[in-house]
């Protein structure tokens, strides 16, 4: 008998499995398209569907207040693709190869292609944010898009900055990432009629969390095994943007040591990159860069205590451990 191994984020949402089921069935019926060309593309970067994570907040959001309502299977898969579009943006911008072990759209079609794919992505999402009964949704996902696309930006124009402030740094990461954990969980809330102190609070909660997603994202993007988080990695030091570790070491190195981070980040050259990433532990960057991890998570829940108590917010205190144990 083969055993089937299931990922801890799996185990951990396995209370919500057929609500999940039916944010799949919605991405599934956006994602159709009778063009056989648009058909493979979102067929293929259907592939790229991961952790889930986003939507699963949206539905753990709306259970806390009351029975969920269509309305929330809807926006959690519109949460969904537009995380998605960001992932075809952002692998064009890191000329990425992978994404969860699968060949990058740019890389498959090209960039023309790849960038036309995000923005159809982009448009469904909104014309299925407009269509919903509930204003809230539509008009919140409309700003939290233009945020991200901000800090895509900012990100964009800081790269090759040595002396990146630290607080440009969180800048850039609350708005291109734990800016859409917090709508996942606000819209969730406000679609249930939650009260406003809770939806704040999850809206909090989904910030800090999503910052320390980051956090860990950019440590693995570092030390991690490209076989096993299933994505290009190397790519912060490549396309020298300045992430958390990489702050640290500078903070810590010596004069000789910050000049070769300098150096490995604007040559270009493989050799003296590679030569960083011991330092990165030598100096404590890593360390330094999780312990500021572990410290937002904490934040995270503590900002639960304005929540009810129950299975919901068990499924939440759950999902801040996952955040700081993943390896993928």
């Amino acid at each position: 008998m083969t055993l089937r191994t299931v990922s801890p984020l799996a185990a951990l949402l396995d209370p919500i499995r057929e609500d999940l089921g039916r944010v799949e069935a919605e991405i599934r019926r956006m994602s159709a398209s009778p063009l056989a060309e648009m058909k493979a593309l979102l067929d293929h970067v259907g592939r790229f569907s991961g952790k889930r994570l986003r939507p699963a907040l949206t539905l753990v959001a709306g259970r806390m207040f009351g029975p969920l309502r269509p309305e929330h299977a809807t926006v959690g898969a519109i949460v969904e693709l537009i995380h998605t579009a960001t992932l075809v943006h952002d692998d064009i911008l890191d000329e990425s190869a992978l994404r969860r072990g699968i060949e990058t759209v740019n890389r498959r079609v090209g960039n023309e292609t790849a960038v036309l794919l995000g923005d159809y992505l982009f448009a469904t999402c909104f014309k299925e944010a407009a269509a919903l009964e509930d204003r809230f949704a539509s008009r919140y996902l409309a700003e939290i898009v233009a945020i991200v696309c901000r800090g895509e930006i900012l990100q964009v124009h800081r790269r090759n900055d040595i002396d990146l402030p630290e607080e440009t740094y969180f800048r850039i990461i609350e708005d291109k990432t734990a800016a859409l954990y917090a709508a996942a969980l606000r819209c969730g809330a406000e679609i249930a009629r939650a009260p406003a102190e809770a939806s704040k609070a999850l809206a909090e909660y989904g910030l800090r969390l999503g910052t320390a997603f980051q956090i860990v994202d950019d440590i693995l993007d570092l030390t991690g095994e490209e076989a096993t988080v299933g994505k290009s990695l190397g790519t912060d030091l490549e396309k020298a943007k300045m992430t958390l570790p990489l702050l640290r070491l500078r903070e810590r190195a010596n004069g000789r040591d910050r000049e070769r981070l300098r150096r490995a980040l604007l040559s270009g050259d493989r050799r003296e990159r590679e030569a960083i990433v011991p330092l990165l532990r030598e100096y404590g960057a890593i360390a330094s860069a999780r312990a500021t991890a572990e410290a937002l998570v904490e934040e995270a829940r503590q900002e639960l205590r304005h929540v009810p108590e129950g299975p919901e917010r068990s499924l939440l205190f759950a999902a801040a451990d996952y955040v700081l144990a993943r390896d993928r």
